[in-house]
């Protein structure tokens, strides 16, 4: 570890070998020549009392080499100084007595260089310095990247367990068994925004009983009209995924002939990312739902994947209402259609004879429900 090692075994010497500018083996900060041992002293406490600062910037700033710039400036007492990375093909060594340059190491792996200029001409000092310089900052920088990975780790893991947590509360509207379709989507899509980083979403619903009235609810918690849910359907991007049945990204609608071809968009305010999946289940087109935002290329394919992911437990939940709904009127129906079979039984054993056309007529309606059931469960018919 660098703190281990410090100063004392850290130490690259800015001039490397020959014309060839091959990196030469780490030389130890302690056998190099520094002045005098009060000079040397002195030295090495000035740079020890700035040494946290180095990694108090990799950990604090998402962007450490303006401030590494500073201290590095500041330990070399230098005028000017850069450091590149990449290091590039410059030269590590100069015959300019007022230019120093050493390589920014992590183990023995250059990853840049450090480019430090003054009036006064640097000393044996400051070449001991630079080499112990280059490891330091190499490892802050190492140590900033490998934050910054962690952190996005930390952010994804956060949002998967929000993810999961919204989906557990998907399965939980299942399992209540709400016999409302209409309502358990707008209950569902209010989630959905926040899900994929997305700020608007719409979830068009395609009834079963009544294919003609789509229902269009909105993340806001409001329905939309009927006529709307129409042009959505017929003129939006939902159409374009109906035609699909695929899902899909408008990464920039400034720009994508499909979205400038759309007639109605899902959404009044500016709209500049768009995606939509469709809700399926088996064979049938249930619906489709769409997220928008007001910023540009923000949805990938991890987030589609996601929508999609989210879409699945949306269509299993829509079904199941649906089922369950439909089953409630087929219940209705069928309490109803036993009374008048009885009844229409009981007229034609007095001798009725137009009760079998009543008879009959029950009975083709029977087949007429009978179908629809099979439909419904996804059978042949």
């Amino acid at each position: 570890m660098l703190n281990g090692t410090s100063l004392q075994t850290g130490g690259v010497t800015a001039l490397h070998s020959s014309e060839k500018n091959v990196t030469s083996m780490p030389t130890p900060l302690n056998s190099m020549s520094l002045g005098s041992p009060n000079s040397q002293s002195r030295r090495l406490r000035e740079a020890l009392a700035s040494f946290g600062a180095f990694f108090a910037a990799g950990r604090r700033e998402g962007d450490p080499l303006p401030t590494l710039r500073d201290l590095s400036a500041d330990w070399l007492r230098a005028e000017h100084l850069e450091i590149v990375v990449p290091a590039g093909t410059g030269a590590l060594q100069s015959d300019d007595p007022g230019r120093l340059c050493g390589p920014v190491l992590i183990g023995r792996r250059a990853i840049g260089r450090i480019e430090a200029y003054r009036s006064r001409p640097f000393d044996d000092e400051d070449r001991a310095l630079i080499g112990a310089l280059g490891q330091i900052v190499g490892a802050v920088l190492e140590h900033s990247a490998q934050q910054s990975r962690l952190d996005q780790l930390d952010h994804q893991a956060q949002a998967n367990a929000d993810t999961l947590d919204r989906l557990l509360g998907f399965g939980r509207l299942v399992v209540s068994a709400a016999a409302d379709p209409q309502h358990l989507a707008l209950a569902l899509v209010t989630q959905v925004p926040e899900m994929v980083t997305g700020e608007r979403a719409s979830l068009l619903l395609i009834p079963d009983h009544s294919a003609d009235s789509p229902v269009l609810a909105l993340s806001n918690g409001t329905f939309a009209s009927v006529e709307r849910a129409r042009e959505v359907r017929d003129s939006g991007l939902a159409g374009l995924v109906f035609s699909s049945r695929a899902p899909m990204i408008i990464d920039e609608t400034d720009t994508d002939r499909r979205w400038l071809a759309l007639q109605a968009r899902e959404n009044d305010a500016p709209t500049r990312c768009a995606m939509a999946v469709p809700l399926i289940w088996g064979e049938r087109l249930l619906g489709a739902l769409t997220v928008t935002t007001t910023q540009t290329h923000l949805f990938g394919t991890p987030q589609l994947d996601l929508l999609e992911l989210v879409s699945c437990h949306i269509s299993l939940a829509i079904h199941a209402a649906s089922a369950d709904a439909y089953l409630a009127r087929m219940s209705d129906t069928l309490s109803s259609a036993i009374c008048d079979m009885e009844a229409a039984l009981a007229a034609a054993r007095s001798g009725d004879v137009a009760a079998l056309d009543r008879m009959q007529a029950l009975l083709r309606q029977l087949a007429v429900d009978e179908r629809a059931m099979r439909e419904m469960a996804g059978l042949a018919v």
